[in-house]
């Protein structure tokens, strides 16, 4: 069964990054504004009703979309020392090789714990791509809007200059404050309830159950099939510990649960 969940998460993963990309392409280069922040604070307030205050919440914040067109090795690589510039990392001197494409790929320990890495590659005819994630492995349940505002904020001011008008992608994982079938099911309510959220697709094996969901509350979606999907919750029961675990995304989940 862990393998069946394994695979499946990774398909999710796949899902969930093309529809960030076809909702960037189809909308252009616009700048998110205020929506993305304010999704950001409704999706973690709602985590947090629902995930143990005595253990720390993995927080996920990535913006991906596409960058500038480049004509060669050498123009791509003065596009990524201009984004390590702009986060504050020292510019490299040379692309990698990843999965057969030349990437520019850094990352940095912030002082707030948490890891920043930048990936900057090919989408293909000579335009680019950019992924740049914030992962703080251990925030407490307290301090976790206040964090992901902080993070998402500054992001946003040091890429101006950029002109990067990507989607963000904001997750949250925890241990669930009540650790039962029952509290499961409760966290499944409290997420429908404060975010006014309706279920339209659902995965569930002997240890995960997954749903995703439509919203009129949260503006960032992908498109799913014949859904437009604003949210994605999923709820894991660890084989070994028995640990029942909350993942929870806008507009999807792009991890592991």
């Amino acid at each position: 069964m862990r393998t069946s969940w394994t695979r499946t998460a990774g398909i999710l993963v796949l899902l969930g990054i093309i529809g960030l990309w076809l909702l960037q392409a189809g909308h252009g280069m616009a700048e998110p504004g205020a929506g993305a922040a304010s999704d950001t604070v409704k999706l973690l307030q709602t985590a947090a009703q629902s995930m143990s205050a005595q253990t720390p919440v993995r927080l996920v914040l990535k913006k991906t979309g596409p960058y500038r067109p480049y004509a060669n090795d050498e123009e791509l690589l003065r596009f990524g020392q201009e984004w390590s510039r702009a986060l504050g990392m020292p510019a490299l001197d040379a692309l990698t090789e990843q999965q057969g494409e030349r990437v520019y790929r850094q990352e940095r320990l912030m002082a707030e714990g948490c890891v920043q890495s930048l990936l900057l590659t090919s989408r293909g005819e000579g335009s680019s791509y950019a992924i740049v994630k914030t992962e703080c492995a251990a925030v407490q349940s307290a301090e976790l809007t206040s964090k992901a505002a902080f993070l998402q904020d500054a992001l946003e001011r040091q890429t101006a200059k950029l002109r990067f008008g990507g989607i963000w992608n904001v997750m949250a994982q925890g241990l669930l404050a009540e650790q039962s079938a029952e509290g499961a099911q409760e966290a499944f309510r409290t997420i429908q309830g404060q975010l006014a959220a309706k279920a339209v697709e659902r995965y569930e094996d002997a240890g995960t159950v997954s749903v995703s969901y439509t919203s009129d509350v949260l503006s960032q979606s992908v498109d799913s099939g014949a859904h437009r999907i604003h949210l994605q919750a999923a709820i894991h029961r660890d084989s070994l510990t028995k640990a029942w675990r909350l993942t929870i995304g806008t507009p999807v989940i792009t991890t592991e649960y």
